[in-house]
């Protein structure tokens, strides 16, 4: 400087008004500043950046002319870094962006720092008079945000810090402490210079905790997420080493384990979900996660609202969705669907009285949508005149039906006008309800005419909506180990969901599990809860309509295994004589004596943790496999007698073929009533004294047993026990009965417009999957293949062509040696494949039946069903040709209930919609997340301690999705609206910085489950080149089959591609099987091959790496493979030229390796440690003709293109195989009863009368010991 009292002139200018102020040369900034805060700008990196720019400039110009820069640069020079460049560039690209906008703001005090290098970049608006667009003058704002921000910042950190400190403390700086890492910036990268940097100003807390709302901080929100992700489990050791390691790394404000509990005990009151406690009617205690509060949350979830459904639809033929089936469009009471429609600004209720466009009169009984158009099915009204009185008749019939516009006047209204207006009798009047189709007469008893819906006045002026359920139950082991900890667990997902969202696991909703407290035990708390909000309702803020509404919660149907499901059906599960929950059919006892039924608590035992279901096929069948072995002792063999068992009547050849043919169809249904009414005649029984024999033998004869109320009947039979005398017997029990709840039955009756029996539909993936797929798959491996054949069929799987099946290679060395420790996934695999690995390993009759339930496999797995009524009629064919093939076979595979179980799917499809639909895949995955909580507990009280973790992740679940709630009390807690607020400003959502979590696909939103976009989709439409160069048109096979397919085709030059993803994610490579869209015709498609993937070079596909067009050369599959039952793929001289989106999805197809003889005479490296070894492993060596290939019609993915290809199935005579095989089979059992005989009597005539070696060993290893030694 100059002089103390002056700056430097060479670097500062005096104002000549007004009092003394400066303005700086070096930045050229034109702001004029006061004079003691000279000395701190000089001290800031803007101006010392700027300075060090000058004096090279200077010192380039003329070395005489330079000065010493000491004698004018403040005493806190350094030398330029990385940062200081990157910060410049920066900033000039954000300037060059921002051209001449106009800030929103006025510029901050201190302007940006003048450029270090010039970096070649002019204004946006330079040297141009043009207006810039919408999109450029955004840009420019934000740019222009962007540099007064980074301004701000460089100006806040160093700048307006020193010229503060200048204020009052006369010249003299004071530092700040020096950390490590700062909190601000404790996720980011470390500085390459490694030296530590000052921690920045504190920052107002107000502020962080509204950013973080409503966590206090950062560090305390991200804590609560990591620590209640549903798949991510700490426990508080490993939660106490993650804060330790926090501290340790010099992280500030981090927070105790103990202020961490009690904030989630605050947000839990907050906004979560409420755990509560049952003591049950068995004596178990356990917890029931809140079933209004969980519903109420997805009522204001905007990742899942936008996507509910509360109406029935009628779709006509097309069937893709549960709302769209007759179980929610006609067979559910209308009192559980949702019961009112607002049209305009009225809201009209069913039962209720309405007037419609016309002057008629008619009373909604159900709401549903027809091609997006609301619909009321109605009853007539009549008026009815009993002498001065008048009333209204309401006549019930089907096939009326108004639309929603036609509908003129509500019941308050028409109240008000009916009678002054038009001469009409008051709506309250209704007099009696008429049946049209039976012409009985009855009172009105569903609503009071004179009050109308009770629902009306529950709602208060709000909506009313119906939230049907499927909610399924199912156990799992609580350890890792293989040791068996059963948990009960009850979950549910929302049935108005499209299918994409109903099997995402972020829709699947906990509600209780237990180890201790039996299914129905629990069904018991989560039926009270049902019932409590089915009477009152819940209330739920709607952030949609951003209005309070009420719902109903309803139960579509009950999902799980099959033993589950018969005990949901209080049914007595799969080894009784009626093994069918859903009708009368009986089983291979039928015409025996049954044994004494066990007294057990439980219907149905667990075989292991892969099958989780078990498969009894009878009272005397003890393998759980499912071979056909196994199956064979339940076909009248001689069982030895056992504790509790009695020896079987041997089954003739007439009950065995009546037994197969009835098992083959339908009985008769199984209904509520019925059963109810059964359960009360063994109460009546149990009442009196010495029944307990005889309720038992009632059990097997019906095939009904409540394990619910067994629980109840025991303590009565127990009660007398020790007594004397028939009087005293009889009145201890009376005093037993008079202290029993008044509720002993299963809880399931309870549930409103239930029918356990039919509701509970048939479970693919247990029938299917794990049941005919792995009988047949560990018969093939255990019974008929012997070791050279299974080397064979190990080389066949892992030489399969998997293309278009969309799973990985097959490992045929798992999927033959570990047959028994098999998965569903793996199953699904092998039912894809089967028939092209096994075509000459096993008899023509078991290859047929492959066949045939491969064909079967995908329509079961159909998610859109464009016709229900022509699927339905094909899936039954479909079935019935599959049964028949096995019953020529051998019809042992019927003593297995699954093959009678699957009769019931057909119906089930058409009621509750397509069958992936109530799959339970997604749920038996999340008993992965119920075992982790359990593993990372302390096993003390596993039932409360695992619901409190889920509902933790439910409220983490709802604020991270942007999920609304009330500052002052949590929503759904109450049946009352005065604890909901109205004020759309009363209810909030996250802040800004947790949502920033979230807001791209990382880690937590995987956890979540929130990423919506996968990989396939991102890679849509994407090719890869072949890295050929462009060439003219004519040098294409484009160009030499279509040569007129482009107009313009002599302007350009053309490239070619390998491989491309189509819009439905499939992969597609050089000569791959397609369906594709037929250009000739607008309905059908074609099968197709790609022989070529075209690009036009230089065009705006060739940029964004997108074909212009696919060569296809068409198909014929009008031949069926008579090995495979399945079309032949047969090339024609027809090509065509398909743009992308015509493109529907890749299939597979098979070589022909029937024709052919292609056998084992390939060879492949093997890989060890992802290292060659020089051992070879054989592979299938296709031959020619390499183009004879067969269509895989049982491809499950894209069924629905590739099943309109598929073979029909060869009509058989059911009757005559069943004979056949009945005959067969008698034969058999002959001839196996001659050899027992026989080898006994030679074994006994040939026993030595010394005791010797040969006592104790097997009969066979007997004889041919003596045989031996008699040579």
């Amino acid at each position: 400087m100059a002089s103390a009292q002056e700056p430097d002139p060479k670097y500062w200018a005096r104002s000549d008004t007004g009092a003394p102020h400066y303005k700086c040369l070096v930045c050229a900034d034109n702001n004029f500043r006061s004079h003691y805060r000279i000395k701190a700008h000089e001290a800031t990196d803007s101006h010392q950046r700027a300075l060090q720019r000058l004096l090279l400039e200077q010192s380039q110009d003329s070395a005489s002319d330079s000065e010493d820069p000491s004698q004018a640069a403040p005493a806190h020079n350094r030398e330029l870094t990385q940062e200081d460049f990157a910060q410049d560039a920066l900033r000039t690209l954000l300037q060059s962006l921002a051209g001449s906008a106009t800030p929103d703001s006025p510029p901050p005090h201190h302007p940006s720092p003048p450029q270090l290098v010039d970096w070649s970049l002019y204004e946006a608006t330079e040297a141009t008079d043009l207006d810039l667009s919408p999109e450029q003058q955004a840009v420019a704002r934000i740019a222009q945000s962007l540099l007064e921000h980074l301004d701000q910042e460089s100006v806040g950190s160093t700048d307006e810090e020193m010229e503060r400190s200048d204020d009052g403390l006369d010249g003299e700086n004071t530092t700040e402490p020096v950390i490590s890492v700062p909190l601000d910036d404790a996720n980011d990268p470390e500085e390459g210079d490694g030296h530590p940097r000052k921690r920045a100003r504190n920052r107002d807390p107000g502020a962080t905790s509204r950013q973080w709302s409503p966590w206090t901080d950062k560090i305390t929100c991200t804590l609560d997420v990591l620590m209640h992700l549903p798949r991510s489990v700490f426990s508080h050791r490993q939660l106490d080493l993650f804060l330790w390691l926090l501290k340790v790394n010099d992280v500030d404000d981090v927070p105790s384990v103990k202020s961490i509990q009690a904030m989630n005990a605050t947000l839990q009151k907050l906004c979560g979900i409420e755990s509560i406690p049952y003591d049950g009617a068995l004596g178990h205690k356990y917890y029931v996660n809140n079933l209004s509060q969980i519903i109420a949350q997805e009522m204001s979830n905007p990742k899942v609202r936008p996507h509910l459904h509360f109406y029935p639809e009628d779709s006509g033929s097309l069937l893709s969705e549960a709302r769209q089936a007759s179980r929610w469009l006609h067979e559910i009471p209308a009192e559980q669907t949702t019961p009112m429609a607002r049209i305009g600004m009225k809201d009209y209720f069913i039962y209720e009285p309405a007037m419609l466009e016309n002057g008629t009169c008619c009373v909604p009984v159900r709401w549903f949508f027809r091609n997006q158009v609301l619909y009321a099915k109605c009853w007539e009204l009549d008026i009815v005149t009993n002498g001065s009185e008048r009333g209204w008749r309401v006549l019930k019939h089907d096939g009326y039906e108004v639309r929603q516009e036609h509908f003129l006047k509500n019941l308050p209204e028409l109240q008000q006008d009916a009678a002054s207006l038009y001469g009409l009798p008051d709506p309250s009047q209704i007099v009696e309800l008429v049946d049209m189709s039976s012409g009985q007469s009855c009172p009105w008893t569903l609503t009071d005419p004179a009050v109308g819906n009770r629902w009306r006045a529950l709602a208060r002026g709000s909506r009313v909506f119906s939230f049907p359920m499927w909610l399924y139950c199912d156990d799992t082991s609580g350890n890792l180990s293989k040791k068996w900890n059963e948990h009960n667990s009850f979950l549910f997902t929302p049935a108005g969901l499209p299918r994409e969202h109903s099997q995402k696991e972020y829709n699947i909703h906990f509600l209780s599990t237990s180890n201790i407290a039996p299914p129905l035990e629990m069904l018991d708390g989560v039926v009270d809860q049902l019932e409590n909000a089915q009477e009152k309702g819940i209330w739920a803020w709607d952030c949609v309509l951003n209005e309070p509404v009420l719902v109903i919660p309803m139960v579509l149907a009950l999902l799980g295994d099959n033993p589950m499901q018969s005990e949901f059906a209080c049914h007595i599960g799969l080894r009784g004589k009626f093994f069918c929950r859903a009708c009368w059919v009986k089983g291979s006892d039928a015409t025996a004596e049954s044994p004494v039924e066990p007294d057990s608590s439980r219907v149905h035992d667990r075989m292991d943790s892969s099958d989780n279901e078990t498969d009894r096929s009878g009272p005397d069948s003890a393998d759980e496999e499912g071979t056909v072995s196994d199956a064979s002792s339940a076909a009248g063999a001689v069982s030895p007698k056992s504790k509790g068992q009695r020896r079987k009547v041997v089954e003739s050849l007439s009950d065995m073929i009546n037994r197969v043919k009835n098992f083959i169809k339908l009985g008769r249904p199984r209904n509520k009533q019925e059963t109810e009414g059964k359960l009360r005649s063994y109460f009546v029984k149990a009442s009196m004294i010495d029944n307990k024999t005889k309720v038992q033998k009632m059990r097997t004869d019906s095939g009904i047993k409540d394990t619910y109320q067994n629980f109840f009947l025991d303590k009565l039979f127990n009660s007398y026990k020790g007594k004397r005398g028939k009087e005293s017997k009889q009145d201890t029990l009376d005093a037993a009965v008079s202290k029993l709840p008044a509720n002993i039955t299963s809880p399931v009756w309870r549930i409103k417009g239930l029918d356990p029996h039919q509701d509970t539909p048939v479970e693919i993936l247990h029938v299917i999957l794990l049941g005919f797929v792995k009988y047949l798959w560990r018969d093939l491996i255990q019974n008929q293949l012997k070791d050279d054949k299974k080397d064979l069929l190990v080389t066949r799987l892992c030489s399969f062509d998997v293309s278009g099946l969309g799973i990985s290679p097959l490992a045929g060395r798992t999927l033959v040696q570990y047959s028994g420790s098999l998965t569903g996934r793996d199953f699904r695999a092998i039912a894809q494949v089967a028939p092209f690995v096994i075509y000459d390993l096993v008899s023509k009759d078991c290859l047929e039946t492959w066949v045939a339930l491969s064909k079967l496999v995908p329509l079961v797995w159909q998610p859109v069903i464009k016709d229900v009524t022509a699927h339905v009629a094909l899936l039954e064919t479909e079935i019935k040709h599959f049964l028949v093939c096995a019953a020529r076979w051998t019809i042992r595979w019927f003593n297995k209930p699954k093959f009678h179980i699957l009769l019931h799917l057909p119906e089930h499809i058409r009621r509750f919609g397509p069958a992936i639909l109530f799959a339970t895949e997604a749920f038996e995955s999340f008993n992965a997340i119920i075992r982790a909580k359990s593993v990372h507990s302390n096993r003390h009280a596993p039932s409360r301690d695992i619901a409190r973790a889920f509902a933790q992740g439910n409220r983490v679940r709802h604020l991270l999705s942007g999920g609304l709630f009330r500052q002052a009390a949590v929503s759904g807690t109450s049946s009352e609206q005065s604890t909901l607020s109205s004020n759309p400003s009363d209810w909030l959502s996250v802040g800004p910085g947790p949502l920033s979590l979230v807001a791209s696909p990382n880690t937590v939103t995987q956890y979540l489950g929130l990423d919506t976009e996968k990989e396939r989709t991102r890679m849509t439409g994407i090719c890869t080149s072949d890295k050929r160069p462009p060439r003219p048109f004519p040098a294409t096979l484009t160009g030499q089959k279509l040569p007129q397919s482009f107009s313009d085709h002599t302007q350009h030059e053309f490239k070619t591609c390998k491989d491309v993803y189509l819009y439905n994610g499939d992969f597609c490579a050089l000569r791959q099987a397609v369906v594709s869209r037929d250009p000739r015709h607008a309905a059908a498609t074609f099968v197709g091959i790609v022989e070529e993937i075209i690009q036009v070079s230089g065009s705006v596909e060739d940029r964004s790496r997108r074909p212009s067009a696919v060569l296809l050369r068409a198909a014929s599959v009008e031949t069926a493979s008579a090995t495979y039952g399945m079309p032949h793929i047969q090339l024609t001289g027809s090509w065509t030229l398909a743009r992308l989106e015509d493109l529907l999805c890749t299939v597979n197809s098979q070589h022909n390796c029937v024709a052919a003889g292609c056998g084992p005479t390939g060879f492949r490296y093997v890989y060890q440690e992802r290292e060659q070894t020089t051992q070879k492993q054989a592979t299938i060596e296709h031959l020619e003709p390499l183009d004879e290939r067969v269509l895989n019609t049982a491809q499950m993915r894209d069924a629905i293109y590739v099943q309109p290809f598929r073979c029909p199935a060869v009509e058989l005579d059911s009757d005559a195989v069943i004979e056949a095989g009945a005959i067969h089979e008698v034969d058999a059992r002959k001839r196996n009863k001659g050899k027992e005989k026989s080898g006994a009597q030679k074994g006994k005539a040939s026993k030595p009368r010394t005791t010797g070696g040969n006592v104790g060993r097997p009969v066979a290893q007997r004889l041919a010991a003596l045989q031996g030694g008699g040579n």
